[in-house]
């Protein structure tokens, strides 16, 4: 199983929420990364559409996962990969090619699949700018709510 994880939003160092300390727990960081696509502002977290034909970055990091077997399904039902009756998946987890350090990158990444129509576009692409800025953002990382 691949063992790297791109990540773009809370699960980012320097977010401090609980499952990013968990993720770094577990996982070595292996720096800065990019991909083509946007990045929207679901309310009180981001969602990736990745778009290898978009001009547009999201700028991430990419994490070397020690577990991937135990890692993973904690991270699926905190990202909301599993569909409920109640509740729609909002994201798939699937593999893209990142670029890290000049080269290309096989990992993982969660995106977000639903309707992007109605939804804010975070035009940096850059989460770690962007959450600073909007108090609903910072008090879900407090408060995972």
């Amino acid at each position: 199983m691949e063992r790297h994880l791109f990540v773009y939003g809370t699960l980012m160092q320097h977010t401090d929420s609980v499952m990013a300390r968990f993720l770094h727990a577990r996982a070595v960081s292996r720096g800065s990364a990019f991909l083509p696509g946007r990045l929207y502002d679901l309310g009180s977290y981001p969602g990736a559409v990745y778009d290898p034909e978009e001009q547009s970055m999201i700028t991430g990091q990419v994490y070397k996962i020690q577990s991937p077997e135990e890692v993973f399904p904690t991270l699926d039902r905190y990202e909301g990969v599993i569909a409920t009756p109640e509740i729609p998946a909002e994201y798939t987890r699937t593999l893209v090619p990142a670029q890290h350090k000049g080269q290309l990158l096989s990992c993982w990444i969660y995106l977000y699949i639903l309707d992007t129509d109605h939804l804010p576009l975070i035009e940096s692409g850059n989460y770690l700018e962007y959450f600073n800025q909007r108090d609903t953002h910072r008090k879900f990382i407090r408060t995972g709510r």
